[in-house]
């Protein structure tokens, strides 16, 4: 994914200022995409060199002016182009998820710690999102499936120590022990039946 790619799709929509498509990404775009004004300007430029984008000038010529954006036919096109390919598998890195994957390198108690720390983060970020503006349409799609994923990471954190405690409390089995075999019940027939010697002719 591309944060020009990303702009050319706010302003498919109305055209924008620099702020405008700032507090958008921020507002509605959060957690999919993050960026400020350092990376959105000079994505603008790209776009205009492309043709993708026109840029406006409004207000006075002497005085504060507004910069605004507009994405062109050829613009709509490359997005549209981009929105029909197949999004590539997630293969990026996870710092988050990869402390999870070692953290069996620590002793128990400092490992319990640090369960409780990412499943408070994971907590902290499913409700940071429930607090975000409302979003709408295909956007409010992608905010739920992050808050959904968070909720994942949160529940699969929460079980480890339950697994842990129930593991050390049965504890482990003791070697060389075999289960005594009971023994069968003699057969009816048998225990009842009693043989008589033969008597003596």
């Amino acid at each position: 994914m591309s944060l020009p790619h990303v702009l050319l799709g706010l302003l498919h929509e109305s055209p924008k200022t620099g702020y405008d498509l700032a507090r958008a990404i921020r507002d509605e775009m959060d957690p999919a995409w993050s960026a400020g004004f350092s990376q959105i300007y000079p994505a603008l430029a790209r776009l205009r060199r492309r043709g993708w984008v026109l840029l406006r000038v409004l207000g006075p010529r002497h005085g504060p002016r507004r910069l605004l954006y507009r994405v062109t036919a050829a613009g709509r096109r490359e997005l549209a182009r981009w929105l029909a390919e197949t999004p590539p598998s997630r293969a990026g890195n996870d710092p988050a998820l990869a402390r999870l994957a070692l953290l069996d390198a620590l002793p128990p108690a400092p490992r319990r710690e640090a369960l409780a720390s990412a499943e408070d983060a994971a907590e902290a970020e499913v409700e940071r999102l429930r607090r975000l503006p409302p979003a709408a349409g295909t956007r409010a799609l992608a905010r739920r499936a992050a808050i959904e994923r968070a909720e994942a990471v949160r529940r699969c954190v929460h079980a480890v120590p339950r697994r842990e405690n129930a593991a050390s409390e049965s504890g482990p089995a003791k070697p060389g022990r075999i289960p005594k075999k009971e023994s069968l019940p003699a057969s009816p027939s048998h225990s009842a039946r009693r043989i008589s010697p033969r008597k003596k002719r």
